[in-house]
């Protein structure tokens, strides 16, 4: 429930979802930057029963696009984890009406991995754009 909640509530997230044995997985999506764009980091996050009542949580992030020079994935996994740490202090309760209200119109969470969007197929759009002004401009010359 908290994990769930803590992805809720990082903006940058797009989609998550739960294989149901023990990983979750998270993908932001596309940002354009000034200098560099983001295709897209991903999360992945392994839950561990080590003992009743002790969970053990790994967080790992990764690109989406290996050659994405704009992608910080450390960035959320960091995010993920402060988020996370925030809403283990607070009573259930009110981490659930703060989880109600956040996802009152709809959830993060995709049903199927497949509803994932990753960040190549706008990496593709960007080089067919490039090159299609390249070869704009050696028309027009």
């Amino acid at each position: 429930m908290l994990v769930k909640g803590a992805l809720e509530l990082v903006d940058d997230v797009e989609a998550y979802y739960d294989t149901g044995r023990g990983v979750i997985t998270a993908k932001t999506g596309f940002r354009f930057g000034f200098i560099v764009s983001s295709y897209g980091e991903s999360l992945t996050i392994d839950l561990r029963s080590v003992r009743e009542s002790v969970t053990e949580i790994t967080v790992t992030g990764e690109k989406n696009v290996a050659v994405n020079v704009g992608a910080n994935p450390e960035k959320y996994v960091l995010e993920f984890v402060r988020t996370l740490d925030t809403l283990v202090d607070y009573p259930m309760e009110d981490v659930i009406a703060l989880l109600d209200e956040r996802t009152s119109d709809h959830s993060k969470e995709v049903m199927s991995p497949t509803d994932h969007r990753d960040g190549s197929a706008v990496l593709a759009m960007v080089v067919l754009a490039i090159f299609l002004l390249f070869v704009l401009s050696i028309v027009a010359i």
